[in-house]
């Protein structure tokens, strides 16, 4: 990457969200917004920039509220909506010049990704989902799932699921360097925000079908943290051009795994051809 300009904004709640703008080598052939997943930070996707801006694509990378630079700490995040508000305004302060705009969204960040391309369907050119949060896992029975939203308003603060870092990624390296970092979030998921998004997740069967950009979705076959039958799902409701590809035998961060080269060299392939 030849240059990176750190930004900030006032957000959806009056918080600032810190972001980031990388610029490729030479001339630029369109823009990538990288979102990333609970607890994370965009800093932890500089491999996946190097990608981009090699190939000439403009990133613009934000920490979300409560997360990483950006102002808060994740109890105070209750509302997934709030993140896709943030991420519209941080996309709205970028001059593109005209390019095409693309995004790529992790876990969380692909529900927000997700509900972008639903909210601003003649914003995005292309979407691209790592391991999204679609679907409430298996260990959730149906009265939690119903419960959780009505919580998540009522307190919520309360700690919740644990998110377990031996399920991010089969390197140990990757798993080392997740438990010494100091800007994510090493706690429970918060009531708030678990319980919003589980409230987003069970709007996507109904919303899918307005779903007009072309997608890729991706997914690790042995995720843990999140559904692969949500990643699944998107293939058979998105209305548009759909491409789902599961990975046999990878965990949550497909871009953070041992194979992560091939998951970017499709990944790649996918931007070049759309």
């Amino acid at each position: 990457m030849s240059g990176a300009s750190q930004r900030s904004l006032r957000g959806a709640r009056g918080r600032t969200i810190v972001y980031d703008v990388y610029q490729p080598d030479g001339d630029a052939v369109a823009v990538v917004a990288l979102v990333h997943g609970l607890g994370e930070h965009a800093g932890r996707y500089t491999h996946v920039i190097d990608r981009l801006t090699a190939d000439g694509y403009v990133v613009i990378a934000p920490d979300h509220a409560g997360h990483g630079r950006s102002d808060g700490r994740l109890p105070s995040v209750h509302e997934l909506g709030d993140l896709v508000v943030d991420l519209h305004r941080v996309i709205g302060s970028v001059e593109r010049a005209g390019l095409p705009l693309y995004m790529i969204g992790h876990s969380m960040g692909g529900a927000v990704a997700l509900t972008y391309a639903l909210d601003y369907p003649d914003e995005l050119t292309g979407l691209i989902l790592s391991g999204p949060a679609v679907m409430p896992g298996d260990d959730l029975s149906p009265l939690m799932i119903k419960l959780a939203p009505v919580l998540g308003r009522l307190a919520p603060w309360l700690p919740g699921a644990d998110l377990p870092v031996s399920a991010v990624s089969r390197d140990p390296a990757v798993v080392a360097a997740y438990e010494a970092d100091p800007l994510i979030w090493h706690g429970k998921i918060p009531a708030g925000l678990g319980g919003s998004m589980l409230a987003a997740m069970a709007t996507f069967p109904q919303r899918l079908p307005s779903l007009r950009v072309p997608t890729l979705v991706l997914h690790g076959g042995s995720d843990a943290l999140t559904n692969p039958e949500g990643t699944r799902l998107v293939g058979r409701l998105g209305g548009g051009e759909v491409t789902t590809k599961i990975y046999p035998g990878l965990y949550h961060e497909i871009f953070n795994e041992p194979e992560r080269d091939e998951v970017l060299d499709d990944v790649m392939a996918w931007l070049a051809d759309h």
